[in-house]
């Protein structure tokens, strides 16, 4: 018994030795990690808090573009922002609260409602988001890293960059004035009495004309151009407003050699800016410099008629058409009745068909059924005319009877694409060539 007491003193002994000599060795190489993560959360709130002049800030989503924000981050975890979503919140400071602690890592977080919730709300009502998910954009923010001037965090969720760079004491009183304002309808004004806006430069000894298409409500900004080999190319990306007018998000837009990265006003000329600092003044054409049928497949993929949305540009007949689909969803002419719906005509240039989607809904939009009629297509590359013929009668779904009208009118004759543009929005329109009194306007997708 004497032994085995011995040998248990021994075991213990030497137990709480190497207990303490591991303790000895983990920290001969620095603190624990608790300690290291403490002070990785004390030194981006000092970053934050020590911005004198604030943060100018950009945010992307993943249902839409980019957002442009202004952050000045007080040792009171409070937060003062504007942001470029409405008006009112590009001119009106506002306050929050927020936090950096651990969670996975060091994370920003904003945990009272402010600007950037709204990009999260899952009321459609309140910035146009899903029921779910709003416009897929993060509350919770990990850190990400920093350079002398900028930070650089991560959604948690849907892992859009929350990027900011120091803003100087000239930007600040900027932003916290109606300059921010007074930039943002400026440069939203040259788009809306620009309509066909564009810039040319020369790569490889072809000459581009690429046309911009900037929209305000997706955030999103698109260029296209005929290319040197006769075909289209186009490229998009997201955007926020910034004082100088437009801050390209991600890394800018590849185009054709060139990675466009920003907007800049001088005076009353806008410029194209791209990252080697090259300006490229912003012109306006008198008509789109690409067809619409050669943006097909490449820009865009169709059209959509939204649910008894009517867009201005169609004519009495062709609004005769659309109503009879979108009424006749409420009114029992498919022996059904349905609160919701749109029709889809989607290309599929590979093999020139047209898919015509007739959409029908009894809960809003959230489930529902398809009707498909399916067309083969003839292009005329010169003229832009298309002829369809049926390929497959209407299948699925509960539609048929009320797609009826633009059935027959597209086996009817000859038929052209064209754009139709209104109060900065720009849309896609269908005319019937053997039946010009048709003209339908439909949202580009």
């Amino acid at each position: 018994m004497r032994r085995l007491k011995t040998l248990l003193y021994g075991v213990i002994s030497m137990l709480i030795l190497a207990s303490c000599q591991k303790n000895e060795v983990e920290l001969a190489f620095g603190e624990t990690p608790e300690v290291r993560m403490n002070e990785k959360i004390d030194s981006i709130n000092k970053a934050l808090q020590g911005a004198p002049n604030g943060w100018k800030a950009y945010v992307g989503t993943g249902l839409k573009g980019g957002y442009g924000f202004y952050f000045e981050f007080d040792d009171q975890q409070v937060v003062k922002m504007v942001g470029d979503l409405t008006l009112e919140s590009a001119t009106k400071l506002a306050s929050s609260n927020y936090r950096v602690k651990q969670d996975n890592g060091a994370t920003l977080i904003f945990d009272t409602y402010n600007y950037i919730s709204m990009l999260n709300d899952p009321n459609p009502s309140v910035f146009g988001g899903t029921i779910r998910e709003g416009l897929r954009s993060d509350l919770d923010y990990r850190f990400g890293y920093s350079t002398a001037d900028s930070m650089v965090f991560i959604g948690k969720r849907y892992s859009n960059k929350l990027v900011l760079v120091k803003a100087t004491p000239q930007e600040s009183q900027a932003y916290k004035s109606e300059a921010y304002t007074a930039g943002i309808e400026k440069t939203k004004k040259f788009f809306l009495e620009n309509e066909n806006p564009y810039v040319e430069f020369t790569m490889d000894g072809f000459n581009y004309q690429t046309a911009i298409t900037l929209s305000e409500a997706t955030k999103i900004i698109e260029l296209s151009s005929l290319l040197k080999d006769g075909t289209t190319g186009a490229a998009a990306g997201k955007f926020a407003f910034s004082l100088p007018g437009v801050q390209v998000i991600d890394g800018g837009i590849a185009y054709a050699g060139i990675n466009f990265v920003q907007m800049v006003w001088e005076g009353n000329k806008l410029n194209m800016v791209d990252d080697k600092g090259k300006k490229y003044e912003i012109k306006n054409s008198l008509v789109p410099l690409v067809p619409l049928y050669k943006l097909i497949g490449s820009k865009y993929t169709g059209f959509r008629s939204p649910f008894m949305t009517f867009f201005p540009g169609t004519s009495a007949d062709g609004l005769a058409i659309l109503k009879r689909y979108h009424e006749g969803l409420g009114n029992r002419a498919t022996g059904y009745i349905f609160n919701y719906g749109y029709i889809d005509l989607d290309f599929d240039i590979r093999n020139k068909r047209l898919n015509l989607k007739g959409f029908s809904s009894q809960n809003g939009g959230t489930s529902g059924w398809i009707t498909t009629i399916v067309y083969d297509y003839t292009l005329d590359s010169e003229t832009g005319i298309y002829t369809f013929t049926l390929r497959d009668k209407a299948s699925g779904g509960y539609t048929s009877a009320i797609l009826d009208q633009m059935d027959a009118f597209l086996k009817s004759g000859k038929i052209k694409l064209d754009y139709y543009s209104e109060n900065g929005a720009l849309y896609g329109k269908i005319i019937g060539v053997d039946k010009p009194n048709v003209e339908m306007t439909f949202q580009l997708r």
